[in-house]
């Protein structure tokens, strides 16, 4: 009687074991309240790698799906952090099989980043900050202490050469870490690397913290993320009082009715007071009134807490359950299909502490100088993609949508009557 053969991963494992280190060093960056562009050049190097030696297609639908991972991980919050890396890192992994220089990397790298920063700006200033009169206004509030009148053009020009500096800062070190990485790394790689115990650092609690239990899920996770959705655009289209109030009680009766994983509210918390605090300042200091200006500061507010809702609600398992759904969907866009495969591989939920103990035993024992810091985090770069296992294939698995999740969407767009109503 034959016996039946274990499935495996349809992804390559010299793709999922790049993505998987993806996975910690994107996660830790997103958990890191400062330096998260430091931390995310680890992950960065090996989804060039991946890149480099097995195509664009492939490096893209590893970056994607390392990106996805920390999305079901902790949900969507500080999404954009190594978002830049994310999508940069497999162009300069081609460019760099193709032998191309330093400077045509760093023009390429350079453009990704002022594209993607240039948007986050611009969303921070219309949707945050209460629009252009009001940032501008702040940066003249603050000009006047120190005796400078900043008008509206003085205020965008500041803000196109702070871009233009932190561009051509960040892409330099970004090549040439990068450069010297896929330069160093070993032609065949395939260590199996007994994993120490040292004693743990905030990386590790980081890792540690994002290993989850399973919890009992009230709603169908596509259901959760669709509401989350329709959150979100509610909360774009304006800042009534009804609105924001009517949203804020969704929120409130949704998470005790869903079952939430409370592990994400914490920090969701911090993140939502940060952003809130920071819209009330550009809020005020521009000149739209305490009124206008705490409106905003609770929309901001909210954002955040709806994206930390959707994570605890839908659950890790249900958010990456969604993903590879959508990216089903989307198998005629290019590296779809590989994001997909490499996503059912990495399952890196699990893995993380013990990644994370490896990397702080590589770092403790060298000297704390920048190169040679370097040199151990790259080290560890390539032994932990080396000795990455790819998860076993696995059967998507069965959602059914019930009424309460028809009624969960349904409600969560009843807050628009507050629009109609305002």
């Amino acid at each position: 009687m034959a016996t039946a053969q274990p499935a495996t991963s349809a992804a390559p494992p010299e793709a999922v074991g790049p993505a998987h280190v993806g996975v910690v060093s994107f996660l830790a960056a997103r958990a890191a309240p400062t330096g998260g562009f430091w931390i995310a050049l680890a992950g960065g190097v090996a989804l060039a790698r991946v890149a480099e030696r097995r195509g664009a297609r492939l490096g893209f639908g590893a970056s994607a799906a390392a990106m996805l991972e920390t999305v079901a991980i902790i949900g969507p919050a500080r999404f954009g952090v190594p978002l830049t890396q994310a999508l940069s890192a497999p162009i300069l992994g081609r460019l760099h099989a193709r032998g191309v220089g330093f400077w045509p990397q760093l023009a390429a790298c350079a453009a990704v980043r002022l594209l993607h920063n240039a948007v986050t700006t611009a969303f921070f200033i219309w949707v945050i900050a209460g629009g252009l009169d009001a940032y501008a206004g702040t940066y003249d509030a603050i000009g006047r202490r120190v005796g400078l009148a900043v008008g509206t053009s003085d205020a965008i020009a500041l803000t196109l050469i702070s871009l233009l500096l932190w561009a051509a800062f960040a892409s330099t070190v970004q090549v040439l870490v990068y450069r010297h990485g896929l330069r160093a790394w070993p032609e065949e790689s395939d260590e199996r690397q007994h994993r120490g115990t040292p004693s743990a650092g905030w990386w590790v609690s980081v890792a540690e913290n994002a290993t989850h239990t399973p919890h009992l899920r009230r709603f169908d996770p596509r259901a959760v993320a669709l509401s989350a959705v329709v959150l979100f655009v509610l909360l774009l289209a304006g800042t009534h009082w009804a609105l924001l109030g009517a949203v804020a009680a969704w929120l409130a009766a949704a998470w005790l009715l869903s079952r939430p994983d409370p592990e994400p509210l914490p920090a969701g918390l911090v993140f939502a007071s940060v952003l809130g605090i920071g819209a009330f300042v550009f809020g005020l200091g521009g000149g739209l009134g305490l009124d206008t200006a705490v409106r905003r500061a609770i929309r901001a507010g909210l954002l955040v807490m709806a994206a930390t809702w959707l994570r605890a609600a839908a659950g890790a398992a249900g958010l990456r359950e969604v993903s590879r759904r959508a990216l089903g969907r989307l198998r005629r866009v290019p590296a779809a299909t590989e994001a997909a495969e490499v996503l059912d591989g990495i399952d890196s939920e699990g893995r993380l502490a013990d990644a994370a103990r490896n990397l702080v035993a590589r770092v403790s024992e060298v000297p704390k100088r920048p190169r040679a810091l370097l040199d151990a985090v790259l080290s560890w770069v390539v032994r932990e993609s080396a000795a990455f296992e790819p998860a076993p294939r696995r059967r998507s698995r069965e959602l059914r949508a019930a009424a309460a999740d028809v009624a969960l969407v349904a409600s969560a767009a009843a807050p628009f009557l507050a629009i109609a109503l305002g």
